[in-house]
């Protein structure tokens, strides 16, 4: 299908040319914390098609939003990353969700999709420049559903969010489920309190940061 275009000349509709696409600033969203296979994006979007996610990826690529990496070792692999454009349209995007946010007051959600990253991903967006109080430096490491690991790196700069572990020992290792963590994030206050949330290390850092989204 060929992609439906503004055809004016004006950065803003050439922008959107790419971006209101289905799909595309979530694939975005999803190459912030790091480089991703294409299977890894594919189980990451609940929805999208093979096919709907190959050409997004061409279109990014395209754009300059994004670009593919080829590894050798340990095994071949090809892996997608954020170009410095592509950074520059995720900061845009996490101001859009930053907007979007109070269009999800009241949402049910049983009726909508939801992943503990894209709540990790908000709470290092809305600290980014600063953190909150009672946050402390250093990192912090999220295992969630004994599968995804996710790491805040806290500095006096702002909080950012990767995949995988920490570089250094982390002042706080949380272990959850997913239903777990949306009750922490709900009550962060709770953090902690139930087994199937576990605080290993710093409990003050990891409720403040909980406590960012609200």
């Amino acid at each position: 299908m060929a992609r439906r275009s503004y055809n004016q000349l004006c950065g803003l509709a050439a922008a959107l040319d790419v971006t209101s696409q289905r799909w595309a600033m979530l694939i975005v969203r999803d190459l912030v914390p790091g480089p991703r296979r294409f299977t890894d994006l594919f189980e990451g979007l609940p929805g999208v098609s093979t096919d709907m996610l190959a050409q997004r990826l061409r279109e990014l690529d395209d754009a300059g939003a994004i670009r593919k990496i080829e590894l050798r070792d340990p095994a071949p692999v090809t892996l997608y990353e954020l170009t410095e454009r592509g950074r520059e349209l995720a900061t845009i995007g996490a101001q859009l969700a930053r907007w979007g946010m109070p269009l999800l007051q009241g949402a049910d959600r049983g009726q909508l999709h939801s992943n503990p990253r894209w709540a990790l991903q908000s709470i290092a967006s809305r600290c980014a420049s600063s953190l909150p109080e009672g946050v402390a430096e250093g990192y912090v490491e999220f295992v969630i559903d004994g599968s995804t690991d996710l790491s805040l790196a806290l500095t006096p700069a702002g909080a950012s969010i990767r995949y995988g572990r920490a570089d250094e020992a982390p002042i706080a290792r949380v272990e959850c489920t997913s239903d777990a963590f949306f009750a922490a994030l709900a009550r962060p206050g709770s953090a902690g309190d139930t087994p199937d949330f576990e605080v290993d290390g710093d409990l003050t850092t990891v409720q403040a940061l909980l406590g960012a989204l609200r």
